[in-house]
């Protein structure tokens, strides 16, 4: 299981970190190997990371905050490069099979990817990298910035794509993690304010 993922995007690290393991998820089909396999880990040169519990818990936290109408609906699994989290909707405390979502804190929104979690890792990641992991800006700026980006950190928009900021490398920044999820969680609630 997960094999085209693990040679599209092998692992960058060998840091072992406690898998996700008090979640609603544990018996969905493919949860547990995902976990697993890379708990605490990034992949593909830093182009997306599996969450250790510890990372879930604090991206439940994120979530919570930037898209309150999630709040307690979620597990979040991964991350990719631009701190979008990879979460797992949870209708009356099972989780949808059919269903991950991505929640993006530079656009304010959450995708529905119509597919469970193999599905997603192992073949829609790895056939459509643009789609599901902006592989082409990845590309771009690993150019300029080939060193990997560390856990707790991510490369976030400067100014926001909600506020009309562009998808470009030159509007994109290292930034920690936590502090980029509440400020644009922030600008979101202000933005949806005024709506």
């Amino acid at each position: 299981m997960y094999e085209n993922f693990l040679t599209t995007y092998p692992a960058d690290e060998n840091s072992e970190a406690e898998p996700i393991s008090n979640s609603p998820l544990i018996g969905l089909d493919g949860f547990r190997e995902l976990a697993e396999l890379g708990a605490g880990k990034g992949f593909g040169e830093g182009i997306i990371r599996i969450h250790s519990q510890e990372e879930s818990d604090r991206a439940v936290h994120f979530i919570a905050d930037e898209f309150p109408e999630y709040r307690g609906a979620v597990v979040p699994v991964a991350k990719d490069w631009l701190g979008r989290q990879y979460a797992v909707p949870i209708d009356s405390s099972s989780p949808r099979t059919d269903m991950v979502l991505l929640m993006e804190p530079g656009s304010g929104e959450a995708f529905e990817i119509d597919c469970g979690l193999i599905e997603l890792f192992d073949q829609k990641m790895v056939s459509d990298p643009l789609t599901f992991l902006a592989a082409d800006l990845f590309s771009e700026w690993q150019l300029e910035h080939p060193e990997p980006i560390q856990a707790g950190k991510c490369v976030g928009f400067k100014v926001p794509l909600f506020l009309g900021g562009g998808g470009t490398v030159k509007n994109l920044e290292l930034t920690d993690e936590s502090v980029y999820w509440n400020l644009f969680g922030q600008l979101r609630k202000q933005v949806k304010g005024r709506s």
